[in-house]
């Protein structure tokens, strides 16, 4: 899906996953993991992206790995941060990288895995 990059594009985008993953049977764990990770990502791509435009897509495969990945068209690199107790901002890449298998950026976009067994659980 595309949209115009706004903040209640985060929450919107994070219900539509979540019903996606719940109608593939997913386990609740599960889909409260992807759907923070979709949270995260899409606000770092509504907040830092250059576009007009925001581009999600989300896929689950017969092998138990949701993808999740956003084009924000801003060329800039993603940057972990380990902030302090006290700072309110820069953990939405501590968390996706804490929570999913695997991500990265390539271009523009930027993904990130998530394994869940067959019965919809997440596995490290």
């Amino acid at each position: 899906m595309s949209f115009k990059p706004h903040t209640r594009r985060v929450e919107h985008t994070r219900r539509m996953a979540g019903a996606l993953l719940r109608q593939g049977d997913v386990a609740r764990e599960a889909v409260e993991t992807v759907q923070l990770l979709v949270s995260e990502i899409v606000t770092n791509a509504v907040v830092h992206g250059r576009g007009d435009r925001v581009r999600f897509s989300l896929s689950y495969d017969q092998c138990g790995t949701v993808r999740i990945e956003v084009d924000d068209r801003s060329p800039a690199h993603v940057v972990v941060r380990h902030p302090g107790p006290d700072e309110e901002n820069g953990r939405g890449m501590f968390l996706v990288d804490a929570l999913a298998r695997s991500w990265g950026r390539r271009g523009t976009r930027t993904w990130c895995t998530v394994s869940v067994g067959p019965s919809g659980e997440v596995r490290a």
